[in-house]
């Protein structure tokens, strides 16, 4: 029971982050099916009106199947327009969507139940089938249009339609809402899963192959360039160049086995002493980098350093049998505008003073803004 009950909340979850972080998303792609579903339903229209008379005889078009055909056609210039012009407001597009939904239903009733009240209906049950795997809704609106429409469609067909006729259509009414119900759940798990793969190999794509929780190259230079970016023209942040003091003697000396166990162990040093929210990454070979959001004190900036040396020193030890230590350059940026490159750069030339103190040994410096 209680893993039934972690399923449905761990779905529920899933499916609030998924509308949550996806919204822009979603809404693009909902203009988009609202732009080819009402291009669909024009098409449909005119080879409905044309050829029905010749497939029923005596069949003739009622003012609702006329009048459809220029409001499709008005929310088919709606959308391409809207795209055109490459506007992209979500509450705009959800409500377009959700109005056209709704206006469909509304068509949708009154021909199947006004059109010929001795007729069975046709299309309310395809459509209540149908509808979940078009538009991109929560289960809780997809599922409430569907059942609010497919209630007035019953309440239509026993006051409108003849009872004899009409007791089919509301039980196929009932059954196409369980399908409905069945369709969207499938659906909504569907397009989850294939947003969590796509977030799964994003993630993979800027993450180090060697080192999983900590950004490759490319991946860090983006994260840092986003935040650098999101907080110009006042950044607050260090920055640290971290260098393996004589790694390579380390592969030649132990071998590339141990060399791939120091630097998993550099990669887990860092990561316990840094947040979750710093953006750690490994530049290349035995190089790391660093950004520390919001750090501008230079004394806690130095104590994270020691503790790096501190405790890369001893887990080395334990791992391989040798202290190994790291340079580090590190740059303080205090309410300035920089760049990824300049800050990197800067980084790197306490880098190398540090490594030109000798082994294990760090150099803080503030940026320095001048041109």
């Amino acid at each position: 029971m209680n893993i039934i009950i972690n399923n449905i909340k761990n779905n529920i979850k899933n499916r609030r982050q998924y509308f949550s972080k996806e919204k822009n998303e979603i809404a693009k792609l909902n203009l988009r099916i609202l732009e080819r579903l009402s291009l669909a339903t024009i098409i449909l229209l005119v080879l409905f009106l044309f050829a029905t008379p010749f497939i029923i005889r005596g069949w003739k078009a009622s003012p609702q199947h006329i009048i459809f055909l220029p409001v499709s056609l008005l929310f088919y210039l709606i959308t391409f327009l809207y795209m055109k012009k490459g506007l992209n407001s979500t509450k705009f597009i959800n409500a377009l969507c959700i109005l056209f939904e709704c206006i469909l239903f509304v068509f949708i009733i009154l021909i199947d139940v006004f059109s010929d009240t001795a007729a069975p209906s046709c299309f309310m049950p395809m459509l209540c089938v149908a509808f979940p795997a078009l538009f991109i809704f929560p289960l809780n609106l997809s599922l409430g249009l569907i059942g609010f429409f497919d209630i007035i469609y019953v309440i239509a067909v026993l006051i409108f339609k003849d009872p004899t006729i009409g007791q089919y259509d509301v039980f196929y009414a009932i059954v196409s809402f369980g399908f409905s119900v069945v369709v969207s759940i499938i659906i909504i798990h569907l397009r989850i899963r294939d947003y969590q793969i796509r977030n799964k190999f994003k993630e993979l794509s800027v993450r180090d192959a060697f080192l999983p929780g900590i950004y490759n190259k490319q991946g860090c230079e983006k994260q840092m360039q986003k935040y650098l970016e999101f907080n110009n023209p006042s950044v607050n942040c260090s920055v640290l160049f971290l260098d393996l003091d004589d790694f390579k003697r380390i592969n030649d000396t132990f071998g590339h086995q141990n060399g791939d166990i120091i630097l998993q162990c550099f990669g887990e040093v860092l990561d316990s002493i840094f947040r979750s929210n710093d953006i750690i990454g490994r530049f290349g070979g035995d190089e790391f980098i660093v950004l520390v959001k919001e750090l501008i004190d230079e004394n806690v900036l130095a104590e994270k350093c020691l503790l790096i040396s501190e405790r890369f020193g001893k887990i080395s030890h334990e791992k391989i049998g040798v202290m190994e230590s790291c340079s580090i350059g590190a740059v303080i940026v205090e309410n300035k505008e920089t760049d990824y490159v300049s800050l990197l750069h800067q980084a790197d030339k306490a880098l190398y003073e540090a490594k030109n103190s000798g082994k294990g040994k760090f150099s803080l410096r503030y940026y320095n803004d001048n041109k």
